[in-house]
C-alpha cells in the first residue's frame, strides 16, 4: 500500500491534500488491486495446491478416498446375512439385534444398506434399545458419508412437527457421531442443538454419545458444560452416555476433569452413571502411560467395584500398544485375585489392548486363564485375543 501511495502524490504535485484524504484511500485501495490482477493465474494455481494440501492434511481427502475403496472393494457375501436371518427363530431379539450388528460390521464404511432395504418387514420388529442399536447400525454402514449424513439420517432425526420413537431418535443422533467421528465441525452445533431440546432420557443418550464422537479429542468447553449439565440431572440412562461422552470429548488430554467425575461418581446412587463415569476417565487416560499412574491406583484401591472395573480400562488404555510389563503384572493381579467378577473379565480384557502391538505374545500370556474356573475369566480371554 506504501508502494501505491508515493506515485500518486507525485502525480498531483507537492502540495499537501489534507481535504483529499477519501481520493487517496482510493488509491491506496487501488493499486494492491491492480498488483492482485497481474498474477491471477498463478495465485489460483497457489490457492488451488494449498486448498488441496488442506483438505490432506484435516483427513477430508483420505476419507472421500477411504469411502470410495470401502464402496469399491466391498466384497461381503449377503448370502451369510440371509443364512443367518432365517437360522434364527423370529422371537429371538438377541440373535435379532446379533444379525443387526453383523450387517453393519460387515459393511462398515461401504454405505451398502441393501440388506436393511430389502427386509424392512423383519428390521420392524426391532422394539426399544433394538431399535436404538438397529438405527445407530446406519451410521457404521455409512461412517464417513460427511456432506450427506444429516441427509441420510432425516427420517429418523428429531423434528418440531412429528414426535417419532425416541429410541429411533437417539439412536439416529448416535449414528451422525458415527458417521462423522473425529471429524464433527460440521455436525457439532445441530448435536449440540438437539441435546438441549430432547425432553427424552433416551434422546439425550443418543445425542450425548454422538456429541462425544464428532467432538473427539477437541476438549471443547461449551460442548463439556451442556454434557455436565445433562450429568447432574442425575438421570441413569442420559447420565451414563454423558460419562463416557465426556471421556471422548477429552480423549488422551489427561485433562483434570477426572477429579470432577471421581467426585460424582461417588455421589451418584445410579450404578449406570458411576460406570460411564468410571470408563470416562479410562478414555481421557488414553495413551498418557506414567502420567496415568496417580488415578489408576485411585480407582484401582477404590471400594466400589465399578470404578475398579474403569481402573482396568485406565490401564489397558493409557498403556495399550505398549507391552508394559507394570500394566501387564497389575491385569494380571486383578483377574486372579479380584472379588468382582466383573473386574476380573475387563482386567482379562485389557490385556488385549496393551498387547496388540505384539499380538503373538497374547495368547502365551492368557493360555492359563483361559482354563480358569471363572466362567467371566474365561469369557476374557477370546476378546483379549
Amino acid at each position: 500500500a506504501g508502494e501505491g501511495k508515493n506515485p500518486a502524490k507525485s502525480q498531483e504535485g507537492a502540495e499537501p491534500m489534507e481535504a483529499d484524504q477519501e481520493m487517496t484511500g482510493a488509491a491506496e485501495g487501488a493499486a494492491p488491486a491492480e498488483k492482485k490482477e497481474k498474477p491471477s493465474s498463478e495465485e489460483k494455481e497457489s490457492d488451488r495446491k494449498v486448498n488441496k494440501l488442506l483438505s490432506i492434511l484435516q483427513g477430508d481427502a483420505p476419507i472421500k478416498l477411504h469411502l470410495e475403496f470401502l464402496y469399491s472393494k466391498n466384497r461381503t457375501d449377503p448370502t451369510i446375512l440371509k443364512n443367518l436371518k432365517s437360522s434364527v427363530e423370529t422371537r429371538n431379539s438377541v440373535c435379532h439385534s446379533a444379525i443387526i450388528f453383523t450387517n453393519a460390521l460387515m459393511h462398515m464404511g461401504t454405505t451398502v444398506d441393501t440388506f436393511l432395504r430389502e427386509h424392512l418387514d423383519w428390521l420392524a420388529r426391532a422394539t426399544n434399545w433394538a431399535k436404538f442399536s438397529a438405527t445407530a447400525g446406519l451410521g457404521v454402514i455409512h461412517r464417513g458419508q460427511l456432506s450427506q449424513g444429516q441427509f441420510l439420517m432425516a427420517p429418523y432425526l428429531p423434528s418440531d412437527g412429528s414426535s417419532g420413537s425416541p429410541f429411533s431418535e437417539g439412536g439416529a443422533l448416535y449414528a451422525l457421531g458415527l458417521m462423522h467421528c473425529d471429524k464433527g465441525k460440521v455436525i457439532r452445533d445441530f448435536l449440540l442443538q438437539s441435546l438441549r431440546n430432547a425432553s427424552s432420557e433416551v434422546v439425550q443418550h443418543g445425542a450425548c454419545l454422538g456429541l462425544g464422537l464428532a467432538t473427539l479429542g477437541t476438549d471443547d468447553e461449551e460442548v463439556f458444560e451442556d454434557l455436565k449439565n445433562v450429568l447432574y440431572t442425575d438421570s441413569a440412562v442420559a447420565g451414563e452416555a454423558a460419562g463416557i461422552a465426556i471421556g471422548l470429548l477429552s480423549v488422551g488430554t489427561g485433562s483434570d476433569k477426572t477429579e470432577q467425575m471421581l467426585a460424582y461418581a461417588h455421589d451418584t446412587q445410579h450404578e449406570k452413571i458411576t460406570r460411564g463415569l468410571a470408563l470416562g476417565c479410562a478414555l481421557v487416560m488414553y495413551g498418557r502411560e506414567e502420567n496415568a499412574d496417580a488415578l489408576i491406583l485411585q480407582l484401582c484401591q477404590d471400594q466400589n467395584p465399578i470404578l475398579r472395573y474403569g481402573g482396568m480400562f485406565c490401564i489397558g488404555l493409557a498403556y495399550s500398544g505398549t507391552m508394559s510389563n507394570f500394566a501387564i503384572q497389575k491385569l494380571l493381579h486383578f483377574a486372579v485375585s479380584d472379588v468382582s467378577d466383573d473386574v476380573r473379565r475387563a482386567a482379562v480384557m485389557c490385556l488385549g489392548f496393551v498387547m496388540y502391538s505384539q499380538p503373538e505374545q497374547c495368547p502365551h500370556t492368557v493360555a492359563l486363564l483361559s482354563e480358569s474356573f471363572n466362567p467371566h475369566v474365561r469369557y476374557g480371554v477370546p476378546m483379549a485375543l
